[in-house]
């Protein structure tokens, strides 16, 4: 009866304290099971998202330097 779901589903599903006997509670199980698989990954991908806007800004606010200047800086520091 489990094959017909998905991964995830069946494990969530056959991980309760009484599996389901009936089609209907197997169905209801995974529908809540489906919900909160979904929930979960909505919320690791706002926390994703997050984290790279904030390394995005802190990336805009380091000061750029020039390229030539380290260069230049090299060379006399060299000599």
């Amino acid at each position: 009866m489990m094959k017909m779901f998905r991964t995830d589903i069946t494990k969530q599903v056959s991980a309760g304290s009484s599996p389901p006997t009936l089609v209907s509670d197997c169905i209801s199980q995974a529908i809540s099971a489906e919900y909160w698989i979904n929930q979960d990954k909505e919320a690791r991908a706002q926390i994703f998202k997050a984290k790279k806007e904030e390394k995005a800004v802190e990336k805009q606010s380091q000061p750029r330097q020039n390229p030539e200047s380290n260069m230049k800086g090299q060379s006399s520091n060299a000599g």
